[in-house]
């Protein structure tokens, strides 16, 4: 399991025990699927602008995936840069790596 973190200086809470936290979520996926990526890169992103950027458009959604790269919001910006709710901010990481683990199967 090779996952990095580029936090950005974030320092929200849900972000200080993301590192205790993502590799229990990750070792329980390990278990449903076949194979598992070969890596994992987590980016923090803090502006709409820097987001639209990433993405190639304009969007309200609080995450997405591009390759091994989940980008997603900073918890801070829930619900205020997307329509999904800061306590949903796991959820929402959770999600793409699910989607992470399908796209890695589907394509093996």
């Amino acid at each position: 399991m090779h996952i990095a973190i580029q936090e950005n200086g974030c320092q929200d809470d849900e972000i200080k025990i993301l590192d205790t936290r993502l590799p229990y979520f990750y070792e329980r996926l390990r278990d449903m699927f076949i194979q598992e990526p070969s890596e994992v890169n987590i980016v923090l992103v803090d502006s709409t602008e820097e987001f639209s950027q990433l993405y190639g458009e304009a969007t309200d959604a609080g995450a997405f995936l591009k390759g091994n790269t989940i980008y997603i919001y900073k918890p801070s910006q829930f619900g205020i840069a997307t329509r999904v709710q800061r306590e949903n901010f796991y959820r929402t990481l959770y999600q793409e790596l699910i989607y992470l683990f399908y796209m890695t199967n589907k394509n093996n």
